[in-house]
């Protein structure tokens, strides 16, 4: 029983790991006007229930008050780095930032798959070159900003059930169950070039968008050395 509680204090703790790693090509912010502005692309933040048998089920509830508190969160950061953010509504966006959305979801993936992880693209390896392509200017463009900023993020906390069933399954020497994870990644898009100038990966433990106060500490960590002014 001793050896079975140890076990799970530890995973328990790697569970909480934290941790984030970044690339940055720019060393600050430029405009043509008085502040960078910047576009803030509706942020992709998702929360999601493991059941017991290991299912993800979307948390719409939780979803929500994630996304909402981000939004506030990353307005202030914004403010002390000297920027200008516009939030853009996911219900206000047109047909080219629709498509822009869905290419940065493909390639900020494979970023952090092949770029952070170790199986690297031939003709990449540890030189980080990535664009969404010129034409991405036509948004810069349309709102009169700098920088476009992505955010992908996800969230899985297990139910009740799946706790006591991680538990029963390392007491009977099963080895470890999944009870939760939550990563994701943020990427600065400069819109004349369509270049990825700035990417960062965080892990568990970087804060709680559910709450304003651990939203706050969240956007500081997914924020993580992003160039400013």
């Amino acid at each position: 029983m001793k050896n079975t509680v140890l076990a799970l204090i530890f995973l328990s703790l790697a569970a909480c790991a934290s941790g984030s790693k970044n690339v940055q090509k720019l060393d600050r912010l430029e405009s043509v006007g008085e502040d960078p502005r910047i576009i803030l692309m509706p942020p992709d933040i998702r929360y999601y229930v493991l059941t017991a048998a290991g299912m993800p089920e979307p948390h719409r509830e939780w979803t929500e008050a994630a996304q909402a508190n981000f939004a506030e969160a990353a307005l202030e950061y914004a403010n002390g780095m000297g920027a200008d953010l516009k939030i853009l509504r996911k219900d206000n966006l047109g047909p080219e930032e629709i498509r822009y959305e869905t290419l940065h979801s493909a390639v900020g993936l494979t970023v952090r798959t092949h770029y952070f992880g170790r199986n690297k693209l031939p003709g990449k390896g540890e030189n980080f070159d990535w664009s969404l392509g010129p034409e991405i200017n036509a948004i810069g463009e349309n709102h009169n900003a700098d920088y476009a900023l992505f955010i992908h993020y996800r969230d899985y906390q297990a139910t009740e059930a799946r706790v006591a069933f991680a538990i029963l399954a390392a007491a009977s020497g099963f080895g470890s169950i999944d009870t939760g994870s939550e990563s994701g990644f943020a990427s600065l898009v400069d819109l004349k070039t369509g270049d990825i100038v700035w990417f960062n990966v965080v892990k568990a433990g970087k804060g709680e968008f559910r709450n304003r106060a651990g939203a706050s500490r969240a956007v500081e960590g997914l924020f993580d050395e992003i160039p400013s002014r």
